[in-house]
């Protein structure tokens, strides 16, 4: 499993639309870690809110489901237990068609009706985007749902909930990578492993009048760095980001789930965890930042 650079990282997070690398717009780009959810006044009954990211269209059954971060009311959910690469799904109904879809969990977040999601880019903090999204397997309205899709025979709600939380790949002392276009480095760790390694690789090759000028555009550039023409300088970033590849002190480490995070309801939906990427521990990460190396 490929490991990814710090700096391929923060360039193709998915709350910004450009990218550096890729020479204008990011492909890894999603719409809903940039706008903004209102309330849900008068929801459907039996019917839950669901936002679907792109990677769900690669199964070409699910394309419909990918509404440029617009959610989706949808019924009739059901667990169909884990996918072999661990993951938990869940198959569901929308609108009025008999159609079932299935998904990875790593492809939906939940928006519970009575939560109000502003990441407008005015107001959003990277760190913050995914944490008021709910986990559609920790959100209330949707397990009531699967409950009364399955055939097993649970004592309540709560019994059925703590069944799915047991299913989850994400256990204390898994060993997890961040997800690339999900994952944004904690910034001050970013910005000092930058100015590292932006010296050391214009020392070793010979461009040290470039150094402050690429750890300017790596470590904090400001939109206006896109495509502005410096063609030259262009190709010493890509030049910098293979260097990267091969450089091991610029290969962002692996992380431990340490468990649940603190302070977070258990009836919020908000299914967050604590995890230690080496020295450095992110306190509330969402499912959908994450991918399984090792399940415990």
């Amino acid at each position: 499993m490929k490991q990814h650079t710090w700096y391929d990282l923060a360039d193709h997070f998915c709350a910004r639309d450009k990218s550096l690398l890729d020479g204008g717009k990011n492909k890894y780009f999603e719409r809903f870690a940039a706008r903004r959810y209102n309330y849900a006044n008068n929801p459907p009954l039996g019917a839950v809110r669901l936002v679907f990211l792109k990677q769900a269209a690669d199964d070409k059954n699910n394309k419909t489901l990918v509404r440029n971060g617009r959610f989706v009311w949808c019924k009739d959910l059901k667990y169909e237990g884990k996918s072999p690469s661990g993951y938990r799904k869940l198959s569901f109904r929308i609108s009025n068609g008999n159609k079932r879809f299935e998904v990875s969990e790593q492809h939906v977040v939940a928006i519970p009706h009575n939560i109000y999601i502003n990441n407008n880019s005015f107001f959003r903090k990277y760190n913050k985007i995914f944490s008021s999204f709910a986990s559609v397997f920790d959100y209330r309205d949707a397990v009531k749902i699967m409950k009364r899709n399955d055939d097993g025979q649970w004592r309540d709600l709560d019994d059925y909930m703590d069944y799915l939380r047991c299913e989850t790949p994400f256990r204390p002392g898994s060993l997890v990578r961040p997800r690339k276009g999900m994952f944004f480095p904690n910034l001050k760790k970013l910005q000092d492993t930058m100015t590292d390694l932006t010296s050391e690789f214009c020392k070793t090759n010979g461009l040290l009048k470039y150094s402050n000028k690429l750890n300017e555009y790596l470590a904090g550039r400001p939109p206006s760095h896109i495509n502005n023409g410096d063609e030259e300088f262009m190709d010493i970033v890509h030049q910098f980001s293979e260097w990267c590849e091969n450089t091991p002190e610029a290969i962002h480490p692996v992380g431990v789930v340490l468990g649940r995070a603190r302070n977070v309801s258990p009836h919020s939906g908000r299914e967050l965890y604590r995890v230690s990427f080496a020295e450095t521990i992110y306190e509330e990460m969402h499912p959908i930042q994450l991918e399984i190396i090792n399940e415990v």
